[in-house]
């Protein structure tokens, strides 16, 4: 395997900037239709390897604190992720029957096939694309007129949701050491120990809830400041993930959709092919498991495939309840549907949550110690409770 180097000016412009670059122009390419498949199919050899020599190369965490890079794993973990995604819509790209649009007029302009390209490049959702019509965007839960009160609705959603991370982020901190397994090995009582591993995956999903929360506001607020573009390009990320009754509600409704593209063309598409709905459905989740196997791959900490059984346990969940509607002519749904939806997450969830935690990725830095909010509050409350003891 390659070494991985620092980024640098230099390793930026050799290594990571050709990815974006074939990948913009396989897009560029894939809007002008059949025609050009014969130079796409011809491109993809060298955006694989470009895009694989990325991932394996670079290493961000060095770059940013070359001190104590183990800090900043994440950042190696993110860009794991981006070189998957990458690699999946490039795939697509090249072998869809499916002509990707966004405008009625035919054929577009040089200046609109362009920005076509850019947006189906960073576009994650793609939403307002014709290979996306039947996806479920979140109705709006901010003001989108004036653009002043949807900004700042924005900006207390990022404030709030960077606090609950910081402060949950903070008592796994507090809770389990870092690079440990969510099982403490100190706590002999087996229901104790349980109990604490179950703690710790609610958390871990909360955390990274909150993380793509704070994510979607970032980016929300430089579209719509910065770009100068209209509210109503970004819907909500999430559609509240709490209230789904039901597996599939969950997976499919109510939790991003970001990568819903790549688990349906690389997923559901051919393995629904071959075994049905059950192949569609565990397709899908498998490259969900894939997914987020390379992304903890890139802490830099080893392998871990239960990552990918947790994710095809969900899938399994999902072909479960299809059964139940067809036995009973009902969906799964209500005050049991819920229980079940959660108790099947929170269930299987140490699958993922344990080698989460063995990452080391609760030891990560995304605050300045002193400028941490938990911190302040530990302090505070730490003073509050010695003042009373003192007092009494």
């Amino acid at each position: 395997m390659v070494s991985r180097s620092p980024l640098t000016l230099a390793t930026f412009l050799h290594t990571f900037l050709p990815t974006p670059t074939l990948y913009y122009v396989t897009n560029i390419l894939a809007i002008q239709g059949p025609t050009t498949f014969v130079y796409r199919l011809a491109l993809l050899p060298f955006t694989s390897w470009m895009i694989y020599r990325a991932l394996v190369s670079l290493d961000f965490a060095t770059a940013i604190f070359p001190a104590d890079p183990s800090k900043f794993h994440y950042l190696n973990q993110g860009l794991a992720l981006a070189m998957f995604v990458a690699f999946a819509r490039v795939l697509a790209r090249t072998f869809t029957s499916q002509t990707p649009q966004r405008r009625p007029t035919s054929p577009p302009t040089t200046q609109q096939l362009a920005l076509d390209a850019a947006d189906l490049t960073f576009n994650l959702r793609a939403i307002g694309w014709n290979f996306t019509a039947t996806m479920k965007v979140p109705a709006p839960t901010r003001p989108l007129t004036p653009t002043s009160a949807f900004v700042a609705a924005t900006v207390k959603s990022l404030s709030i949701h960077i606090l609950a991370f910081d402060c949950m982020h903070y008592v796994c901190q507090l809770i389990v050491a870092s690079g440990a397994s969510i099982y403490d090995p100190t706590v002999s009582n087996l229901t104790a120990r349980n109990l604490h591993a179950t703690i710790l995956t609610i958390l871990t999903g909360l955390c990274i809830y909150t993380a793509v929360k704070i994510g979607s506001d970032l980016l929300t607020l430089v579209g719509v400041t910065v770009l100068r573009q209209p509210p109503s390009q970004w819907p909500p990320l999430f559609d509240a993930p709490w209230l789904a009754t039901s597996l599939t509600e969950f997976w499919a409704v109510r939790w991003h959709q970001l990568f819903r593209q790549d688990f349906l063309f690389c997923g559901a598409i051919p393995f629904g092919r071959l075994f049905g709905r059950p192949g569609s459905v565990l397709g899908a989740f498998l490259v969900s498991g894939a997914l987020h196997f390379v992304g903890l791959w890139g802490m830099g900490t080893g392998w871990d495939v239960r990552v990918v059984y947790f994710f095809l346990m969900m899938g399994v969940g999902v072909i479960l309840e299809g059964f139940w509607r067809r036995l009973t002519g009902k969906r799964v749904g209500g005050r049991v549907g819920w229980v079940w939806t959660f108790g099947w997450i929170v269930g299987w969830g140490p699958l993922f949550a344990d080698p989460f935690c063995l990452s080391g990725i609760m030891d990560s830095v995304f605050l300045p110690h002193d400028l941490r909010p938990s911190v302040r509050l530990h302090s505070i409350a730490v003073t509050i409770i010695q003042s009373r003891f003192t007092s009494s």
